[in-house]
């Protein structure tokens, strides 16, 4: 739980700036660096397990639940600014240009206009790096070997290795383990649904 609620914030803060300073701020560059970065979706998350093992390695921080956390914001995160960024170009431009007439900072454009309008887009990018972090095994298992950090999933991968497995308490603990994502998706169903379609159409 710590893991993805950690990667969820963390991807959830990265996202919502980048967003905001590409589609409202509009610095240079910043749409070409955010086609870039979903451009390494074209690579299988597979295939960056040994770099991303080498990369931690090199910062000490292998077997440290830091690292997964990070190697899930880094996955989630292109995705994660893409969807803002399109929810965000749909917001009318007259608000900010009346928000910096009453003589608002970026910083009070961004806290009192922005986050208020896409608050269900913020749900849905924060639920889906939650749920992306949840549900990874290989580099929970790539980066953790310590067994007070596993990940509930590795931990319950370890028991099928055993010659006689339990599989009455891999079953009830699988219960357990796919009720909060269960949980966290109904909860926040209506948000997700209208986050990922704002943007979506053109007018």
């Amino acid at each position: 739980m710590l893991i993805a609620v950690a990667a969820g914030l963390i991807t959830l803060f990265i996202a919502t700036a980048a967003a905001f300073a590409i589609s409202r701020l509009r610095v240079k560059g910043g749409r070409l660096m955010m086609n870039r970065a979903l451009f390494t979706y074209f690579i299988p998350a597979a295939f960056l397990a040994v770099p991303m093992y080498k990369t931690m390695s090199n910062y000490g921080l292998l077997n440290n639940q830091w690292a997964l956390i990070l190697a899930m914001v880094t996955i989630a995160s292109p995705y994660s600014i893409w969807v803002l960024k399109q929810a965000s170009d749909k917001l009318p431009y007259e608000l900010d240009e009346a928000a910096k007439m009453d003589g608002a900072s970026p910083l009070q454009l961004f806290r009192l206009v922005y986050l208020p309008l896409m608050m269900p887009s913020m749900v849905t990018v924060g639920t889906y790096a939650l749920l992306l972090a949840w549900n990874e095994y290989l580099y929970a298992f790539l980066l953790l070997s310590n067994e007070r950090d596993l990940t509930l999933g590795v931990a319950l991968g370890h028991f099928l290795n055993a010659d006689d497995s339990p599989w009455e308490l891999l079953m009830t603990t699988g219960l357990i383990y796919a009720l909060p994502p269960a949980a966290i998706y109904y909860t926040f169903k209506r948000y997700m649904v209208s986050g990922l379609t704002t943007g979506a159409v053109k007018a």
